[in-house]
């Protein structure tokens, strides 16, 4: 019943009634304060070399283990009798890779989707790029 309440648009529906009823500027008041605490406390816009890479890991197994799981999920220890606690774990690991991969990432992923987005790499990045390959 949530996640069909949310599906459906429940919280764009109560966004549009709060702001109906504090008027435009105390609608306006109260965003500024959940940006100002989620500026403080959420994830910087840089992060490390090391810390990205372990990101990347923790996004990407998951979408993995849900990929392959259905096949090869017999050789994971405990998948097929605990097939719950796997999915729980996976997920939260997923949430949590958003954070450790900080602010810059969600920019990229954000981009995905939206079409005119190009990907533009400094001098020094795509230096190091091709170096590598």
């Amino acid at each position: 019943a949530i996640s069909g309440a949310l599906a459906v648009g429940i919280p764009e529906i109560m966004m549009v009634l709060a702001a109906a009823v504090m008027r435009k500027e105390g609608f306006a008041e109260l965003k500024d304060r959940f940006g100002r605490f989620f500026k403080k406390y959420g994830p910087p816009e840089r992060v490390s070399l090391t810390r990205y890479r372990v990101g990347l890991l923790m996004f990407s197994l998951p979408l993995v283990l849900a990929f392959v799981g259905p096949y090869f999920g017999g050789h994971l220890p405990g998948y097929i009798s605990h097939r719950q606690v796997w999915a729980v774990v996976a997920d939260v690991v997923f949430v949590a890779s958003f954070c450790v991969l900080g602010g810059g990432f969600w920019d990229k992923l954000r981009a995905l989707f939206v079409h005119s987005a190009r990907a533009v790499l400094s001098a020094t990045e795509s230096d190091k790029g091709a170096n590598h390959e």
